[in-house]
């Protein structure tokens, strides 16, 4: 799988969060200080907005799987809606932890 360019990520990043007040200059950076702060209901609803809006290549694209697991917990699961994309993410992270 090709990884995105700085440019490609921004763009996606961009396009997705549209409507906040932040400016994704450098969304390798951004996701960075969202992966530091977990615990952060900034950090989890950036994650949440990123599993719902996002197909799971692209999310592959810009995070790398050994740290997309680290989103993948029963907290930011939990509040995804529908009930069927929070079964796709458990599956997902039972996968990525074999």
């Amino acid at each position: 799988m090709k990884p995105l360019t700085p440019a490609e990520k921004e763009k996606i990043i961009s396009r997705l969060f549209w409507d906040t007040a932040f400016n994704p200059v450098d969304a390798e950076l951004l996701i960075e200080t969202h992966l530091q702060s977990l615990d952060d209901i900034q950090s989890q609803q950036f994650f949440r907005k990123l599993l719902t809006s996002c197909d799971w290549y692209t999310l592959l694209k810009l995070i790398p799987a050994e740290r997309l697991h680290s989103i993948l917990d029963d907290q930011i699961i939990n509040s995804l809606f529908p009930k069927d994309l929070k079964n796709r993410y458990k599956y997902a992270r039972d996968i990525l932890s074999r």
